[in-house]
């Protein structure tokens, strides 16, 4: 079927004066509706875009789709209107004069018609994953397959990753106005994704070092900038805390700043590795750390390297440890008086999985690496001393000073990695200061969701038709086309 004929050409006088967002709308190519038109007996409807493609939808997927089926909450008003959709047909459609909206009459039998208004960029957002192409003619003789997967509105920012080395200019910024700034969440969260680190300075002092206060101001901060960190499986608290020694040495030698540690990513031990932000907030001391691009590593590796990188990216390694950090109430063990041998809330862990994670475009994914806690690996016989030799390799490469960017860290000063990217060392304390670092991490469902509601705010605020009716409730693909 050709394009349907179009019945309006350009905004008349009057719609020109309809809304003053016509102008906003207007600068985006292809987002206004030319005409639309019923076919079938109204069971579906054809609409033609001022960017010269024209799909036909279905009237019930329009119908079921309709904004006013949510209430205040965003949830579906009702588990019965499943059943109803199809039996409306549209009876009427009219573009709006200046192409902006649509306007749709659903009639159910004698019942007098039901009206909805559908915004033009919405239903062109929409077109091509859920209307049969007419403007095409090989196109529309193809099925339209959906969508696959959730998605991610950061998905063209993984997909245009660069890897850094030394000369990283690391993102810096001001607590006070990230918490107070909306655009400057948005920023510093695409920053997560690449270079994948960034300081903020000026974090409010703690009222006191005691475990219940002394992370208090990370906990504000990350719940105001992204959400709620993850709660340990017996930690009292959101967040861990490490003091220098003599209390580090009781905790365990993971916490203990004294003792070196190779570059790392946390949560190795983890199934899945849920930690993907780290958060490091600096209460007591100020030091000097490094960090290091897994991205870079794993490309100069499949560069130089082919063959360790395949085996680092198929060979499957466990990490596993058992902790036994924790009491029972939550407390750390090193700070509850009376402890007993037998007082610790003692559990397991283990994780099996490549060192170098691709997905299913062959792109990084996740780095995870962490030698202390490497547990015993089942490494096939003709495999072992192949993989060792590549993951020595690796493990070197980690520590090589032409990808390890060295940066301070004041007193004060928060840093937040990427923990499925970067990898960090043991920063370096001056002689006889005392030091307490506090630490948090945050799922990636959790980051990317808040990144998915500021985007979505900020669009509502660049095109006031735009808003959250229109923008909940619609797949991360979907949704990517409305706000980038």
């Amino acid at each position: 079927m050709a394009a349907v004929p179009s019945m309006i050409s350009r905004c008349s006088p009057l719609a020109a004066r309809c809304s003053p967002l016509a102008g906003i709308l207007g600068k985006t190519r292809g987002m206004k509706i030319a005409s639309a038109k019923t076919v079938n007996d109204g069971k579906q409807v054809d609409i033609e875009f001022t960017d010269k493609t024209c799909y036909r939808f279905h009237t019930s997927w329009m119908k079921d789709s309709a904004p006013s089926n949510a209430g205040s909450d965003f949830y579906r008003k009702s588990a019965r209107t499943v059943f109803e959709t199809e039996s409306y047909v549209a009876s009427e459609v009219k573009a709006s004069e200046c192409g902006t909206k649509l306007q749709v009459a659903f009639k159910n039998g004698a019942v007098d018609p039901v009206r909805e208004e559908y915004v033009g960029t919405w239903l062109h957002a929409f077109a091509p994953h859920v209307g049969r192409p007419m403007h095409d003619e090989a196109a529309a003789a193809k099925e339209v397959t959906g969508l696959k997967g959730t998605g991610s509105l950061l998905d063209d920012l993984y997909s245009n990753r660069k890897g850094w080395r030394k000369d990283l200019d690391l993102p810096t910024y001001d607590h006070d106005e990230l918490m107070a700034s909306e655009a400057k969440q948005l920023e510093f969260l695409e920053h997560m994704v690449c270079p994948g680190a960034a300081r903020i300075l000026g974090m409010p002092p703690p009222d006191s070092l005691e475990t219940m206060d002394v992370g208090q101001p990370l906990e504000r901060l990350v719940s105001n900038i992204v959400g709620r960190m993850n709660q340990h499986p017996v930690r009292a608290t959101r967040y861990g805390v490490m003091h220098t020694r003599p209390r580090a040495e009781l905790a365990g030698a993971d916490y203990d700043h004294t003792n070196p540690l190779s570059m790392h990513t946390d949560h190795s031990v983890y199934n899945g590795t849920p930690g993907y932000l780290q958060f490091l907030y600096q209460a007591q001391g100020s030091v000097r750390s490094k960090v290091c691009d897994g991205l870079a590593i794993a490309e100069f590796f499949k560069e130089k390297y082919p063959e360790e990188y395949k085996l680092l990216s198929e060979v499957q390694i466990t990490h596993s440890s058992r902790n036994n950090i924790y009491s029972k109430s939550g407390s750390y063990r090193a700070d509850a008086e009376g402890r007993t041998s037998d007082d610790g809330a003692t559990f397991e862990l283990v994780h099996t999985h490549p060192v170098i994670q691709l997905n299913d475009k062959g792109q990084l994914e996740k780095v995870v690496q962490s030698e202390t806690k490497r547990g015993v690996c089942a490494l096939p016989f003709d495999t072992y001393t192949k993989f060792m030799d590549a993951y020595k390799k690796w493990t070197n490469t980690v520590e090589d000073e032409r990808f390890i960017k060295h940066f301070d860290w004041p007193e004060s000063a928060c840093l937040v990695t990427n923990n499925w990217r970067v990898l960090h060392g043991r920063a370096s304390v001056p002689p006889g200061m005392a030091r307490t670092m506090c630490f948090g991490y945050v799922q990636r469902t959790i980051y990317e969701n808040r990144y998915r509601y500021l985007k979505q705010n900020e669009k509502s605020q660049k095109d006031p038709t735009m808003d959250d009716r229109w923008l909940t409730r619609l797949p991360n693909q979907v949704l990517l086309s409305l706000v980038r």
